[in-house]
């Protein structure tokens, strides 16, 4: 009896019933209900379409909900051709995330923050930092209202968040950490020339973090809203300050730049990045925001699909109503 129960929960749809693109949406929500949806994909030679089978376990009583809405089942499984787009709709998990406009079908787009986002848009990295956040700036923009400039990176009260920092310079630098830690401790000291105190060997490429004012020598908190202007650092020390920058604390990351440099996809691997530079597209971050349109990279079965949407910013909708 239990495995008859079970087995009437598993059920395929019939491909028919997705025409409409809120239908896809609905069923991709009842996710949140206990439904369990499963995508299987054949590839076609037609680049933008794929054969596919989709398959749903769900509780009786949410199948009937889903049924009530006009999406149809089969004990049968039905293969059929669907759009990349489509099966996107459904296979492309939900987030309570934050909600940034309005879609084609009236719907409320959000996106998750969790996530690399890259845009081209000041107003959506704007609307779009949080509480505590470290603003790094490559292009010279003006200071965002609300902020508390910097000049430089403040070293770490704590010792083993000390540590932790020099561990990450070393790593760039490739040097040895207790070389990299010394040369730190003994430049703050202001003893890095005294010739009469016996010390390791110092690294000057610590000493030009310095000079170039990445770091302060200063043991202080970072602000909530944090910014700082890098425009001008020489490029061999770009990628130290965004190392130190995406570690030295729990700040959501946001970075300006002149350009897409592709480099920084691998480098700022952590959550709560935000990435403004023209052609972001190029960057191949999961989530880009442009003026009108979302492109976000979905998993579908083994493959990443790319997926525009378009959509109404609420600042822009905000704006207007101005």
């Amino acid at each position: 009896m239990a495995d008859k129960e079970e087995a009437e929960k598993l059920m395929y749809v019939d491909p028919r019933s997705l025409r409409d693109p809120l239908r896809r949406i609905y069923l991709n929500a009842s996710r949140r209900f206990g439904a369990e949806i499963r995508i299987r994909v054949v590839p076609l030679r037609e680049p933008k379409y794929v054969r596919a089978l989709i398959e749903v376990h769900a509780p009786k009583e949410l199948l009937r909900a889903l049924r009530h809405i006009g999406i149809s089942f089969s004990r049968k499984p039905i293969w059929a051709k669907y759009s990349w787009e489509a099966l996107a709709d459904i296979a492309q998990r939900k987030v309570e995330g934050i909600p940034i406009g309005l879609g084609e079908h009236s719907e409320i787009i959000r996106i998750d923050v969790m996530k690399p986002i890259a845009t081209s848009s000041i107003s959506a990295t704007l609307y779009l930092v949080m509480d505590r956040v470290l603003w790094v700036d490559f292009v010279g923009i003006d200071m965002p209202e609300g902020f508390v400039e910097l000049d430089g990176f403040p070293l770490p009260k704590s010792e083993t968040k000390l540590h932790n920092l020099a561990l990450i310079i070393s790593e760039e630098l490739r040097k040895p950490q207790h070389q990299v830690l010394s040369s730190i401790k003994a430049y703050v000291s202001g003893i890095m020339r005294d010739e009469e105190v016996e010390m390791p060997p110092l690294v000057p490429e610590v000493e030009e973090l310095f000079r170039w004012r990445i770091l302060t020598g200063r043991e202080e908190t970072i602000p909530k809203r944090a910014y700082v202007d890098f425009t001008g650092l020489p490029i061999h020390l770009q990628r130290t300050a965004l190392r130190i920058a995406a570690t030295i604390g729990t700040h959501q990351l946001v970075v300006s730049l002149p350009s897409p440099w592709r480099w920084i996809t691998k480098l700022l691997r952590r959550r709560y990045v935000i990435v403004l530079c023209p052609e972001p597209q190029k960057l191949g971050f999961p989530t880009i925001i442009l003026e009108d349109r979302i492109v976000e990279r979905v998993p579908i079965g083994e493959n990443t699909v790319k997926i525009e949407r378009k959509f109404k910013p609420f600042w822009e909708l905000a704006r207007k109503l101005l």
